[in-house]
């Protein structure tokens, strides 16, 4: 079971530094959210190497500059020199806590005339249940969104769940997708993709279909 939340937002020139106080607070959420996000690590070449990593202190603003800085899009041919408009990405993974596998990414500060105009930044979090875990809440999910909405002022967001039923796990052939919420930033275009009831929301609107809660909850 996957249950996965995004957010997108189009061109927005930031520097490195202003991001730090934007990203503290989506580490913070997680960690409020439930313990099993309260850790997270770099990812590893190998999964032996991934969980060995020392998880990072995502709340010191010396330790996600450097992260930005790492993940900083960059020329591919030597000197290799940092694409300004192309912003950072930061990727972290919660090496497998509670039997919950989740990841949580970012790339944000990017400002291209070439690319989407509402979606080349975004916030990412994906969770996945092995058998044994303990579901996350549709409240906590949900909570979850609101926090990543109000932290990084997306353009638009959403909540889906994907089950490979009858698929290995790691296939990603004929998912079925089943949408559990829809964000959009006040004043945009429709995107025609709403669904169930409208929550209130600051500076936007929100859709939750009520009718997908329990089986966002199942394993």
């Amino acid at each position: 079971m996957s249950v996965n939340i995004y957010a997108y937002w189009g061109p927005r020139k930031r520097t490195a530094e202003d991001l730090i106080p934007q990203l503290q607070a989506h580490f913070r959420a997680l960690a409020a959210a439930d313990k099993r996000l309260a850790n997270w690590a770099p990812l590893g070449r190998s999964l032996k190497k991934a969980m060995a990593s020392e998880p990072i202190d995502t709340s010191a603003a010396g330790n996600l500059l450097h992260l930005l800085e790492k993940g900083q899009s960059k020329t591919d041919m030597p000197p290799r020199q940092p694409i300004p408009e192309l912003g950072y990405c930061i990727s972290l993974w919660n090496q497998r806590r509670g039997d919950v596998e989740a990841s949580t990414s970012i790339h944000c500060a990017a400002c291209s005339d070439f690319l989407s105009q509402d979606s080349q930044n975004n916030a990412c979090l994906e969770l996945n249940c092995m058998a044994e875990a303990k579901p996350f809440g549709t409240e906590i999910v949900l909570a979850l969104f609101r926090s990543f909405v109000e932290i990084w002022k997306p353009d638009w967001g959403s909540i889906w769940r994907d089950v490979q039923e009858g698929h290995p796990a790691s296939s990603r052939e004929d998912p079925t997708r089943v949408q559990y919420a829809f964000y959009q930033q006040q004043g945009l275009a429709s995107q025609q993709r709403t669904v169930g009831k409208e929550i209130s929301v600051p500076h936007g609107r929100m859709w939750v279909d009520e009718t997908v809660a329990p089986i966002l909850e199942e394993i």
